[in-house]
């Protein structure tokens, strides 16, 4: 009875040391990404929010190195292509970089995949900070956050729109 007493309490005291990977928030939105141009990027993104804080997997093949990854204020893919440095999801104004559509630089494997998950603090789902219905555009360079009106994160090289699970 003790050894099982005290399996039990180990258990219970190490669970906080321990990521659960329970917590991690439902994905109730998607983009599913088609290349641009000559790329051959596929894959999904998903979106979810949980207290604040908005989960988005990526999980992509057919990338090379590090590239920006943004969500554009419109639609549609071919609204976001023709507006793409100026076209970032940005509800409060701010200069690139501070946007709320600047996610982090997304880096492939050597394989030429990507499929993790990254963390932004802002809730993306539902109100006025809403990424469904807006696309979400991969570039061909990486972001340097600082750069206007863009960041020196070149052609549009796959792009998807958001949408509801």
């Amino acid at each position: 009875m003790r050894v099982v007493l005290a399996s039990v309490l180990a258990s219970a005291f190490l669970a906080g040391c321990v990521p659960n990977e329970f917590n991690k928030p439902v994905p109730t939105a998607y983009a599913t990404m088609d290349a641009v141009g000559t790329s051959s990027i596929k894959g999904r993104i998903t979106f979810g929010d949980q207290e604040g804080i908005t989960r988005i997997f990526v999980d992509l093949t057919g990338l090379t190195g590090e590239h920006g990854f943004h969500i554009h204020e419109e639609g549609d893919c071919r609204a976001a292509l023709a507006n793409l440095s100026r076209g970032h999801l940005n509800p409060d104004k701010l200069p690139h970089g501070q946007h709320l559509g600047d996610l982090p630089n997304i880096r492939s494997d050597v394989y030429g995949t990507m499929r993790d998950a990254m963390y932004v603090r802002a809730q993306l789902i539902g109100g006025k900070n809403s990424v469904i219905g807006r696309a979400v555009i991969i570039t061909s360079n990486f972001d340097d956050f600082k750069t206007q009106p863009d960041g020196r994160s070149g052609q549009a090289i796959a792009c998807g729109v958001i949408r509801p699970i």
